[in-house]
C-alpha cells in the first residue's frame, strides 16, 4: 500500500506543483529507491519555479541517472492521479509508514546490541516534524504576520513563565532557547525556575543538581499551595495547612513536571535524560539547577569546560525543539559595590556571571535576579525583586520589578494600581 501511495502522490505532484508546500514527506521516506530520485527531481524544480510535469522531470532525470525509460513511468503516474488536492492524505501515509519503517530498523538495531542513547536520538529524530527550509519571502512575510496576529489576540510565542511584565518583555520561553538565570546564593534562583515551572502550560523536565527530591518537593509544595516552607520544615503546620496540602498534592497529579535530582550530573546525563523525556513524556521545556555545577565538559580548564557544556545545552535545545532555563552563579565581586539610593548598585550583569564569555555567546536571553533585601532589610525593598534581561535576541533588554512573597517563595507581578514603575526599558541594539 505504501508504494502505491507513492506513486499516486508523486502523480498529483506532476498534476498539481503548488501542493508540494503543503506535504510533509523527504526523499528517504519512499520505500521504491526510483520513486524517492522522482521526488527529489520534481521537488528541486519546483523550489526552482521551473515548468515540472511528467515530460520535464523526465528529461532531467535522464541526464541525471542516464536511464532512458522514466517518461512511461512518469506519465502513469500521473493518469493515476485523479484528486490532485489529495496529496497531503498521500504524504501522511507515507510518513507513517517510513517512520514505522524506521523504527523497526532503530529496534533490531538494538537486539543486536546497538548504543541505547544512539537509538533514543534517533526515535526522537523520527518524530520531529520535517520541513523544506527554502521559501519565498512572502511565505515567511506569511508566518511573521500570523504571529503579529496571535499577538494581538494576547496568545504568547512561547511557554509563559506565570509573570505577567516578563512574558510581555520576552513573550514567554522560547522553543530552541536557551536561558540563563544568574544570581548570587539566597537570591532565589531555585525558586524562581520553579515558579517557572509550575506556570508552564507544556510538561516539564526539572534538573536539580544541587537539592534532592525532598527539598524540591518542599518547595513545590510551598509555591503551589501558598504553605509556609518554614513551617513544614519545623514541623510547625495549623490544621488549616494539612488539607492545603492534600488539595495541592491532589492537583499536582495533572501537572506533568518530572525531577531528575542526581548530585553533579554530567553533561552527558543531562542530555540523555532530556531525551529520554522528550521522546516518553513530550517535555516542552527543560530547567537546570545550575550551570556550575554540572560536570563533563570538554577542555583544560574549568572555565573553558563549562563554556564547553553550555554550547552542548544550546544544541540540545535546538536538538529537542524545546527552551532550556540554565541557572547559573554571579561572581561573589558584585556585593562590594555600593547599593546606591536606589538600591539598584547591586544589580548583576552579563559580565557578572561566573566563567562568563561562551555563557554570553550561546544565550538567547541572560536574565539576572536581585532582591536589594538581601543586603539591606529597609521597609522600601521588603517583597520587591528585580529581573534584569541583560541580553534578548528577541526584544528589548533592561529590567522589571517583581513581587517576591518569601514566606511561599513566589515571584509575581506588582499590582498595575501602583505608581508606575521605575524600571529601565530599552530597545534592544
Amino acid at each position: 500500500m505504501s508504494a502505491e501511495s507513492e506513486r499516486v502522490l508523486l502523480g498529483c505532484l506532476l498534476r498539481d506543483n503548488a501542493q508540494a508546500k503543503l506535504i510533509d514527506v523527504t526523499t528517504g521516506d519512499f520505500s521504491v529507491t526510483a520513486y524517492g530520485q522522482v521526488f527529489e527531481a520534481a521537488r528541486r524544480m519546483i523550489n526552482g519555479g521551473k515548468v515540472t510535469d511528467a515530460l520535464t522531470v523526465a528529461e532531467l532525470l535522464e541526464t541525471e541517472t542516464g536511464r532512458r525509460d522514466w517518461l512511461p513511468l512518469l506519465v502513469a503516474m500521473q493518469r493515476e492521479c485523479l484528486a490532485p488536492a489529495n496529496a497531503p492524505a498521500y504524504a501522511e501515509a507515507i510518513r507513517r509508514a517510513s517512520i514505522t519503517r524506521q523504527a523497526v530498523a532503530i529496534g533490531n538495531s538494538l537486539v543486536q546490541g546497538g548504543e541505547i542513547d544512539e537509538a533514543i536520538k534517533r526515535l526522537l529524530a523520527l518524530n520531529s516534524t520535517q520541513r523544506d527550509h527554502t521559501c519565498h519571502q512572502l511565505e515567511a512575510m506569511q508566518e511573521a504576520v500570523d504571529a503579529i496576529m496571535n499577538a494581538s489576540e494576547g496568545q504568547l510565542s512561547g511557554v509563559r513563565t506565570g509573570m505577567r511584565d516578563l512574558d510581555e518583555a520576552i513573550g514567554g520561553l522560547h522553543d530552541e532557547d536557551l536561558i540563563v538565570v544568574a544570581a548570587r546564593p539566597a537570591m532565589g534562583k531555585t525558586a524562581f525556575m520553579l515558579n517557572l515551572g509550575l506556570a508552564a502550560d507544556v510538561p516539564v523536565g526539572v534538573f536539580s543538581g544541587e537539592q534532592g527530591r525532598q527539598q524540591v518537593g518542599m518547595r513545590l509544595l510551598s509555591m503551589a499551595g501558598q504553605i509556609s516552607l518554614h513551617k513544614m520544615r519545623t514541623g510547625t503546620m495549623n490544621d488549616a495547612d494539612w488539607p492545603r496540602i492534600t488539595a495541592t498534592m491532589n492537583k499536582a497529579k495533572d501537572r506533568p513536571v518530572w525531577i531528575y535530582d542526581k548530585p553533579a550530573p554530567t553533561i552527558d546525563d543531562i542530555v540523555r535524560q532530556a531525551r529520554a523525556w522528550k521522546f516518553d513524556q513530550n517535555v516542552g521545556v527543560i530547567m537546570i539547577d545550575y550551570l556550575q555545577k554540572l560536570r563533563g565538559g570538554n577542555g583544560e580548564n574549568f572555565r573553558l569546560q563549562v563554556g564547553d557544556i553550555t554550547t552542548q545545552l544550546k544544541d540540545l535545545a535546538r536538538e529537542l525543539k524545546v527552551p532550556v532555563v540554565l541557572l547559573a552563579q554571579v561572581k561573589r565581586e558584585v556585593e562590594s559595590r555600593p547599593m546606591g539610593s536606589d538600591g539598584l548598585g547591586r544589580m548583576p550583569y552579563m559580565g557578572d556571571i561566573a566563567e562568563t564569555g561562551i555563557v554570553e555567546q550561546e544565550a538567547d536571553q541572560v536574565i539576572t535576579l536581585y532582591r536589594p533585601e538581601v543586603y539591606d532589610d529597609s521597609p522600601q525593598y521588603n517583597g520587591i525583586a528585580y529581573v534584569n534581561i541583560c541580553k534578548n535576541r528577541h526584544g528589548p533588554t533592561g529590567y522589571k520589578k517583581l513581587s517576591w512573597r518569601g514566606e511561599y517563595l513566589q515571584f509575581g507581578d506588582l499590582a498595575r494600581t501602583e505608581a508606575p514603575y521605575q524600571d529601565r526599558w530599552s530597545a534592544a541594539s
